[in-house]
């Protein structure tokens, strides 16, 4: 029997992690932690006994930040990934142990150099996409998922029993390949991503207008722009986008700061991972996509504060993107004293982030100075924008992927559970069956039928029957011929009528 646990990333967006248990083998899919808790509260639940192997879809720290507090805690066998992956992977396991050791009490310091460098430089192994990899009878391939360099959909093959995990899937991008679906339909199970379920942005012409609009009104104005980033992913399409319309706005300095510029040289390491248009311009022509003679780096403290000693427009892109800590903070405490100026957030923020706290209306802060190392109290009068522009896959393109990938048996995992239930409703012809699992759920795998250990009882339910049930005990509904997994208070609200319970 083939069973898989959720460990992280149940109708939650953070600390992906699904133990899948096959032929004898226990393996992890990711292994991250939860991008808006610190210590051992950010980790996900722990796997049933030892591990024989990791697959790592992408770098982010939601899929891999958990995984050298795993070697901590034994962990001495293989990762899987791509290059780029680990190469990336280093720069941000280094900056989350800066950040660590820097912002976090040491109790809550989950993992420390150790455990790093023995994972890195003892444990990891590089594949290419589309390269068998063979353990025994299953088969791994690895697929390109378009969202981040080296990012993965992760292809399982147990004799003829095949199960696809899609990692985060990209959206339209203007450097990364746009991921294909063509060789790896009709799985037996899709475990599938749904952060922006029942979500559609604008289209990327539409946000990249806004985008520059905001930044040149503010520019224009004599203010300063902050753009606290993601140094993997939304760094690079950014600056590509500022590139591309540099003759469309004021002549200004763009300063890259922190891990983003050491991510930026990963980047330009892994050109031939990018769209064809961006290769053929770098092989035949030379072009980087993301350099231009404005593009600054700060050399010293100094020129940082000089800049707020300045009356100079420039821009300023720092990470971190949802401003968990790091330079992103720092500045954000220097720009947020001028009504001038700008902070530009971009995409998803995490619930308990600062970034959340700002684009939902807050704004007065105690925030930790890396520099000085202390607190400081902080009233935002600069202006605040919140545009999405992300490297997820928005609502219509999830659809548009599951009705092409055609499973079996569809598994929901990385968004909140309004979310998974919207792409749910949107998608329920082109699969048999759907589960939305909480963490902790144990689900069984088979060729004919992916349950949760129990005996189904069909109910029908009507306005003269009633049921009682403990808060937290979870029952298998459904509703509209989909299969649900819910808690017990959840089911007056979420389905009001026409309901079965098995």
């Amino acid at each position: 029997m083939l069973k898989l646990k959720v460990l992280g990333g149940g109708r939650e967006v953070g600390r992906t992690c699904l133990q899948l248990d096959v032929n004898g083998h226990r393996f992890l899919l990711d292994c991250g932690i939860s991008p808006s808790l610190k210590g051992r509260s950010s980790l996900p639940i722990s796997p049933d006994g030892e591990v024989d192997g990791i697959f790592v879809s992408h770098a982010h720290l939601d899929h891999t930040g958990a995984i050298p507090a795993l070697v901590r805690q034994g962990f001495k066998n293989k990762i899987f990934m791509t290059l780029p992956t680990l190469a990336l992977l280093k720069l941000l396991w280094e900056d989350e142990l800066s950040l660590m050791k820097r912002e976090w009490p040491p109790e809550d310091q989950i993992w420390d150099s150790k455990e790093m460098q023995f994972a890195l430089a003892k444990l990891t192994v590089n594949l290419t996409y589309h390269e068998a990899y063979k353990l025994d009878s299953i088969q791994i391939n690895f697929h390109n998922a378009g969202h981040i360099l080296g990012s993965a959909m992760i292809d399982f093959s147990i004799n003829d029993f095949r199960i696809l995990f899609s990692g985060d899937l990209g959206t339209s991008s203007n450097h990364l390949r746009y991921w294909r679906t063509e060789d790896i339909s009709y799985p037996d199970v899709l475990i599938c991503e749904g952060t922006y379920g029942g979500k559609n942005r604008k289209n990327r012409e539409d946000a990249t207008r806004e985008l520059l609009e905001s930044i040149r009104c503010t520019l224009e104005q004599g203010g300063k722009v902050l753009i606290p980033v993601f140094a993997v992913g939304k760094t690079q399409e950014i600056l590509k986008i500022l590139k591309d319309n540099r003759n469309n706005l004021p002549n200004v300095n763009v300063y890259l700061e922190g891990m983003a510029i050491e991510a930026l040289k990963v980047y330009e390491q892994f050109i031939i991972y990018m769209d064809d248009n961006i290769r053929r311009s770098f092989i035949f022509n030379g072009l980087n996509p993301f350099r231009w003679e404005s593009l600054k780096i700060f050399s010293s403290l100094s020129e940082r504060r000089e800049i707020y000693n300045s009356k100079e427009p420039c821009i300023i892109m720092a990470p971190s993107g949802m401003l968990r800590g790091g330079w992103s903070v720092w500045h954000m405490i220097r720009i947020s004293k001028s009504k001038d100026n700008l902070i530009l957030l971009l995409g998803h923020m995490e619930d308990g982030t600062i970034g959340y706290s700002l684009i939902n209306g807050l704004r007065e802060f105690k925030l930790y100075d890396m520099i000085t190392k202390e607190d400081v109290n902080v009233k935002v009068d600069c202006e605040v924008k919140h545009i999405d522009i992300s490297a997820h896959a928005m609502h219509s393109e999830l659809c548009n992927y599951i009705s092409k990938i055609k499973p079996e048996n569809l598994i929901l995992i990385h968004g909140d559970y309004q979310s998974l239930l919207s792409l749910s409703e949107s998608i329920k012809q082109y699969t048999n069956n759907i589960i939305i699992p909480s963490n902790g759920d144990v689900i069984e795998l088979s060729s004919n039928q992916v349950i949760i250990n129990s005996k189904d009882l069909e109910i029908p339910i009507s306005n003269e029957l009633s049921m009682m049930l403990p808060n937290n005990m979870k029952v298998k509904i459904k509703h509209k011929g989909i299969v649900k997994y819910v808690k017990g208070e959840d089911l007056k609200s979420i389905f009001k009528s026409s309901m079965k319970v098995s």
